[in-house]
């Protein structure tokens, strides 16, 4: 498990990264997180740069094929939601990744549908209503873990669950408004814009028959 955090948190930086400054983000001894750089480098899944620093290494395409097709879920996404895209917000599918949020799906209006597979970075969870939602699934514990004892945290996902989706107002004034995929949910989606109250009911009915969509929709594996 702590390999597997290990190399998540090496693919979510997205560039090479000195293993000291890796173990203090992940909580453990460089001498740790070393060993497991060194046995994720010889499977080809990370690899040492020449400043002695870890990246990515190319069986990490490998893997993010594999993971893609096993899940299924990125490319029934690519059928379910470009419709959405109609209501000239930006629309999300993410999940949750310790205090992260990475997309799977990410379209900004007007955006070319070849664009809107994967995001470049992830999104602080605390400022993302697909980040409440999931963060919702989890006890106190999980949610201390890597929030501490945050301020009108247990109280804002208490007030998700309660509600069955979550709504967050951004600084700049747009509104973030996040439903489950799947039960229990494996993922979130999300409209974000300028939503005024009284489309707020239509917008989560769209959100819900997508949603409904993308959990219900079968895999088709294919052979070439």
């Amino acid at each position: 498990m702590e390999g597997l955090e290990v190399l998540l948190a090496l693919a979510q930086r997205g560039e090479a990264v000195g293993v000291r400054e890796l173990a203090r983000e992940l909580g453990m001894t460089p001498t740790r997180v070393q060993r497991y750089l060194a046995t994720l480098a010889h499977a080809g899944l990370t690899e040492r740069t020449p400043q002695r620093r870890y990246g990515v290494g190319a069986g990490i395409h490998a893997l993010s094929a594999m993971s893609l097709s096993a899940s299924g879920l990125a490319g029934r996404a690519m059928q379910v939601l470009p419709p959405l895209g109609d209501l000239g917000l930006k629309v999300a599918l993410g999940v949750l990744w310790r205090d992260t949020v990475n997309y799977l799906y990410f379209s900004l209006p007007g955006m070319p549908v070849s664009e809107m597979l994967g995001h470049d970075r992830g999104f602080p969870a605390r400022r993302s209503s697909i980040g409440m939602l999931l963060l919702a699934e989890h006890d106190a514990s999980h949610v201390g873990r890597f929030f501490g004892k945050e301020a009108g945290l247990t109280e804002a996902l208490e007030k998700v669950r309660t509600a069955g989706y979550a709504r967050v107002e951004q600084p700049d004034g747009e509104t973030s408004l996040a439903v489950a995929v799947g039960t229990p949910p494996v993922a979130g989606l999300a409209l974000s814009g300028i939503i005024r109250e009284a489309e707020l009911e239509s917008h989560l009915k769209r959100l819900r028959e997508a949603a409904t969509q993308l959990a219900a929709t079968s895999r088709k594996k294919e052979t070439l």
